[in-house]
C-alpha cells in the first residue's frame, strides 16, 4: 500500500511540474542571420534588448551592438541588408565601437515565432561562432516544447543547454507564483504590454502598490534562480 502512494504521488508531482514555470537557455543557429553573420566575421558582440513581430512577416529589434573601435555603421548596416535589403535602421552611438540600433525587418521569422508563443524572451546574445544563446521564460513545459519545434520548424538548430523548474518554496510563493503566472498570461510582459499594471491590479483585486511589490520579488527570485544565486 505504501508503495503505491509513492508511486501515485510521484505521478502526481511530475503532472504538477509540468504547469510550472521554465527558465530556459536555447542555443540556436538560425539560416542567413544577420546577428550571427557579423558575430562570426569580426569581433562583435550584439545583445538584442527587445524583439516583436511587426506587420505579420516582419520584426522589430532594439539592439546594443558592441565591437572594435574601427567598426562603422556602414559595416553593420551591410551585414543586415545581406539579410534583408529592405531594412531599416537607426543608430544612437555611445562610444567607439558601440551602438545602440533599432532594426526594422520586412522579414523576420524567428520574432514571428517568439511573439506567438506563450513564452517571453529575456534576452538573446551573439556568440563568436555564430549562433545566438536566448533565456527564455516560459509558463510550463508544453510551451517550452512548442517553442523549441517551431524554431526548428523555420530551420534553425535547436540545442537546450539548460531548463530550470521553479517548484520549491524558497523559489516562489505560492501567491508570487499565481501573480506572476496570471500577468504573463494576461500579457503584462508581452512587448508591448497587453495589460497594465494599474489594470492587471484591478483584474486581481490588489492596490497597485501591493502588485508591484510582489511582481519585482517574483520576478527577481527567477533570475537569481536562473543565473544560481538562490
Amino acid at each position: 500500500m505504501r508503495r503505491y502512494n509513492y508511486r501515485l504521488q510521484a505521478t502526481w508531482r511530475n503532472r504538477r511540474e509540468g504547469y510550472r514555470l521554465r527558465i530556459a537557455t536555447l542555443l540556436l543557429r538560425i539560416p542567413n542571420n544577420w546577428i550571427g553573420s557579423i558575430s562570426s566575421k569580426s569581433d562583435v558582440t550584439v545583445k538584442v534588448l527587445r524583439c516583436a513581430p511587426k506587420n505579420g512577416h516582419g520584426g522589430q529589434s532594439l539592439v546594443r551592438i558592441e565591437g572594435a573601435e574601427e567598426v562603422t555603421e556602414e559595416d553593420i548596416t551591410g551585414y543586415i541588408r545581406t539579410a534583408d535589403p529592405e531594412s531599416e535602421i537607426s543608430y544612437s552611438k555611445n562610444g567607439a565601437g558601440r551602438f545602440l540600433a533599432s532594426v526594422d525587418m520586412q522579414s523576420c521569422q524567428t520574432c514571428r515565432v517568439l511573439g506567438d508563443s506563450d513564452c517571453l524572451l529575456d534576452s538573446a546574445t551573439s556568440r563568436p561562432d555564430g549562433g545566438i544563446k536566448l533565456n527564455i521564460i516560459a509558463p510550463n513545459g508544453a510551451a517550452l516544447t512548442r517553442l523549441v519545434d517551431d524554431l526548428e520548424g523555420i530551420g534553425a538548430s535547436v540545442v537546450v543547454e539548460k531548463i530550470t523548474i521553479l517548484r520549491t518554496a524558497r523559489e516562489l510563493t505560492t501567491e508570487q507564483e499565481r501573480v506572476l503566472q496570471t500577468a504573463f498570461d494576461l500579457g503584462y510582459f508581452d512587448i508591448p504590454k497587453k495589460i497594465k499594471l494599474d489594470d492587471l491590479a484591478r483584474r486581481m483585486n490588489v492596490s497597485k502598490a501591493t502588485l508591484d511589490v510582489v511582481l519585482r520579488r517574483a520576478q527577481r527570485k527567477v533570475v537569481a534562480s536562473h543565473i544560481g544565486n538562490i
